[in-house]
């Protein structure tokens, strides 16, 4: 298999799993914007695989991932960052600007935009900077994120709930009471690290990330958020660490506690 060096063996579990996405790619319905033609969801059973193989091996590192940067997980990462499909001033479709980013991708002409800071007020008064992504930046994060998430949802302990598939603060909270109630708590000390965001080392974060995800083309891509730089108030500062605050790639923020 191509992303492991040894055979793997798929469990009855993952079997099913694989049957009810190869069922979906069966019985979806032609789309009439797009010249009559089902939609390309390959990409989308890829995911379903390498979350597969991450869930049989916790420690694999998984060294083949970006050229399952096609053109159906494109579309996707279009559709949930929830931009229309019609064409703009230019006469250029949603179809005609992915089939183009695609292109660039494979071709490794791809350049990352720097990212927009904004300030918002905290309730304390202090101000915390936000990073707004230009809109392709965000298409190409997304991919990222969908396929980081597949490999290491694995990895979330049930009681980590940021940025955890079907978990929200919500349950955070309700858990949180619970054990309170039940472990009849009188003190809740509450500690942040002051500027995470800001001073995260870029070498260490790969080095991190390398664990599991050892993939040039991901590892290089990766790397152009980082350098990509900030634009504020029409100066361009250089990001020599740290990390954007307002990406979608939020693995980059918040690896997951490791099982």
């Amino acid at each position: 298999m191509e992303d492991t060096p040894r055979s793997q063996t798929i469990s009855t579990e993952n079997r099913i799993i694989v049957e009810q996405a190869t069922h979906k790619l069966k019985s979806v319905k032609p789309n009439p914007g797009d010249d009559g033609k089902p939609p390309m969801l390959v990409g989308e059973v890829s995911l379903i695989k390498i979350a597969m193989l991450a869930r049989q091996n916790p420690e694999m590192t998984f060294t083949s991932l970006a050229h399952r940067i096609d053109l159906s997980l494109l579309r996707e990462a279009l559709r949930r960052i929830k931009k229309g499909g019609a064409a703009g001033v230019d006469k250029v479709t949603a179809a005609d600007y992915v089939y183009n980013l695609h292109q660039r991708l494979c071709r490794g002409q791809y350049v990352a935009t720097p990212v927009k800071r904004i300030w918002i007020e905290k309730e304390n008064g202090k101000q915390r900077p936000i990073s707004i992504p230009a809109f392709e930046d965000k298409i190409v994060q997304k991919v990222v994120e969908m396929i980081l998430s597949a490999i290491y949802e694995s990895n979330f302990y049930d009681f980590s709930h940021g940025f955890h598939s079907g978990h929200s603060q919500h349950m955070a909270i309700k858990e949180l009471r619970e054990n309170c109630i039940r472990n009849n708590t009188n003190w809740i000390v509450s500690a942040d690290i002051t500027g995470l965001f800001d001073n995260i080392d870029h070498e260490h974060l790969r080095d991190f990330l390398k664990l599991r995800v050892n993939d040039g083309g991901i590892i290089r891509l990766i790397g152009k958020w980082l350098k990509a730089g900030v634009m504020e108030e029409g100066n361009y500062y250089r990001s020599d660490s740290g990390t954007p605050q307002g990406g979608l790639c939020k693995a980059l923020h918040n690896p997951p506690y490791a099982k």
